[in-house]
């Protein structure tokens, strides 16, 4: 019988390799080689398969090279114990759950596969993908050494009662905590790379199988990034096709963080520090009641960007959520000088809280005057200059105004009398160009209607010239 022992007392009953006094899974690499080349793989494997196929599914202190297990049906989880692996694909599989403890993998890949739980816990893995899997409970990998990590196309299918895990559900959560050593963590992302290994091991992947990540919570926590200087200029958390719950907790994120082409629902961002860029691209946030009252007011402090914050084509079910967030975007580009940028994002989070306003729950007398006020912050702050922003904006309304829409008021009434009975159009515009920079000649006048008009024109002429001045000093004199 093999020498090897289990944890629990027992030994193993498989019969030793000749020459050794460990079996076929047991026996270590160098030994193994020693005494039989090459062939001790094709060994370990069929000995493996041949333990797959009677049932076992504990595997305890094992030492195996490329491990392909393909159309696995099982009730069972299938657990590795204190293990050495170089390779561990499963393909087209329905089991109960792999876990692996303690154990060293150089690469784990389960795909298009259907499983109740996976937990990767102790471990030293290089590269973890997980992709096309659809999983009933939840998803675990802690206190571990993961290199890279790959989560594609996975969704949450199961029912029933929720179970409770600090106050979040269990069932439907991934959870990626106190991971070391990690270059990349990529929900929905490419990598051309691992094609090419599932397509030497004989596994065929196609582009038409790509899906949203679909879970009730992702969860990383307590993470420590690579900090090698040539990570840093990398995208080390990359976030796309995602929907749930998205949770970052205690990060220090040596590099950039991206988020795109998701639906976060209530994020939540804890002690998060990026040392580059957090970039969030097409993305739908939605909030609840409960997250404006206890994670939008600390949001500000939560989170730290020490490069820029950038935000396009995104859409927030809630005016306050969107208002912080374009303010910690306009923020970031202040702190850099770049003013320009800075405004874009500003004008983004005064429209925020203009609509913010409008939600506001009043009643009667109050809620009409809020609804003039944001009326006429539209008119005279955002359309005539984007709340400061535009130097452009006021010199076209200016100009359309004062050549084309009041001379052609003046022109239409006939309220402007002159030196001759008979005017033309460019007397009009002539008479609309000296009332609106109230100049004043006196050979002209308005009669009637006009005066109304002339009044109005004056008004506006000193309000436009004023908002000009103010926007083109604000922009090239700080």
């Amino acid at each position: 019988m093999c020498e090897y022992t289990f944890e629990n007392g027992k030994k193993c009953r498989l019969k030793p390799v000749e020459g050794s006094k460990y079996c076929p899974l047991h026996i270590p690499y160098d030994e193994g080689e020693f005494l039989l080349g090459e062939s001790i793989k094709e060994l370990k494997a069929e000995t493996f398969q041949r333990r797959l196929k009677v049932g076992q599914s504990y595997f305890e202190g094992v030492y195996l090279y490329d491990v392909t297990i393909k159309d696995y049906r099982s009730e069972r989880i299938l657990v590795f114990k204190n293990s050495q692996i170089k390779s561990l694909i499963i393909e087209d599989s329905n089991f109960k759950g792999l876990v692996l403890l303690n154990s060293t993998v150089d690469r784990v890949i389960l795909f298009q596969s259907k499983v109740e739980v996976i937990l990767v816990k102790g471990s030293t893995v290089f590269g973890l993908n997980v992709l096309r899997v659809d999983f009933s409970s939840n998803i675990s990998i802690r206190d571990s050494s993961v290199k890279y990590l790959m989560l594609n196309s996975t969704q949450y299918v199961g029912e029933g009662e929720e179970e409770t895990y600090g106050g979040r559900s269990a069932k439907g959560l991934i959870e990626l905590s106190n991971l070391r050593d990690v270059r990349r963590i990529g929900v929905n992302t490419r990598y051309p790379l691992l094609r090419k290994i599932l397509e030497e091991h004989g596994v065929n992947v196609s582009e038409a199988g790509r899906r949203t990540v679909k879970v009730r919570s992702l969860v990383i926590r307590d993470v420590s990034f690579d900090t090698a200087p040539r990570f840093k200029r990398q995208v080390r958390l990359s976030i796309a096709g995602f929907s749930g719950n998205l949770v970052l907790e205690n990060l220090d994120v040596f590099g950039h963080v991206e988020v795109k082409w998701s639906h976060l629902k209530s994020p939540e961002f804890v002690h998060v520090f990026v040392h580059s860029n957090l970039i969030i691209r097409k993305s739908q946030v939605n909030v609840d009641s409960t997250w404006i009252m206890t994670v939008l007011p600390s949001l500000p402090l939560e989170l730290t960007v020490e490069g820029f914050m950038i935000i396009e084509d995104c859409r927030f079910n809630n005016p306050y959520a969107e208002e912080v967030f374009y303010r910690l975007a306009r923020t970031s580009w202040e702190r850099s000088g770049d003013f320009e940028r800075a405004d874009q994002y500003y004008y983004l989070e005064m429209v925020a809280r203009r609509k913010a306003r409008l939600r506001a729950r009043r009643k009667g007398i109050k809620k009409l005057v809020d609804r003039f006020e944001v009326a006429f912050e539209w008119l005279f702050a955002d359309l005539t200059c984007k709340y400061g922003t535009d130097w452009k904006r006021p010199i076209m309304i200016w100009l359309f105004a004062v050549n084309v829409l009041f001379p052609v008021l003046f022109f239409v009434t006939g309220s402007v009398q002159g030196l001759s009975n008979s005017l033309s159009f460019l007397d009009y515009e002539y008479f609309s160009i000296v009332t609106a920079t109230t100049l004043g000649y006196g050979d002209y006048h308005p009669i009637g209607v006009g005066r109304v008009i002339a009044s109005v024109e004056a008004l506006f002429g000193m309000f436009m010239w004023a908002v000009f001045l103010t926007v083109f000093a604000r922009k090239y004199m700080r």
